[in-house]
């Protein structure tokens, strides 16, 4: 399968790389080798195998209860957790936009 620079910029976008009109060449060849890996794992014949649910083993996993634990101080508790935030704002993290 071979693409077009502008599909590889596109799933360098999507990836969020960014690469330099040099590199593109290289990546391509990386890009293509994956989506052939891609294309074996779909060719596989997996009809008589069950959907994954969970990656835990849920025989041996340990349970808790699920009981919500309210801080003390609500605000000083967000306000905490906020400092380690790289952009908040309001009183809420501030993250990039993904949907286009």
């Amino acid at each position: 399968m071979s693409l077009e620079p502008k599909e590889i910029a596109k799933l360098a976008s999507l990836s969020r790389l960014q690469f330099s009109e040099e590199q593109l060449p290289a990546f391509a060849s990386e890009f293509e080798n994956i989506l052939q890996f891609v294309g074996q794992i779909q060719s596989l014949d997996t009809s008589g195998v069950p959907p994954l649910t969970t990656t835990a083993n849920i025989e041996t996993s340990p349970e808790r209860a699920d009981i919500a634990v309210i801080p003390q101080n609500p605000v000083a508790r967000r306000d905490e957790l906020l400092k380690g935030a790289p952009q908040s704002e309001m009183g809420f993290f501030v993250v990039p936009k993904i949907v286009e």
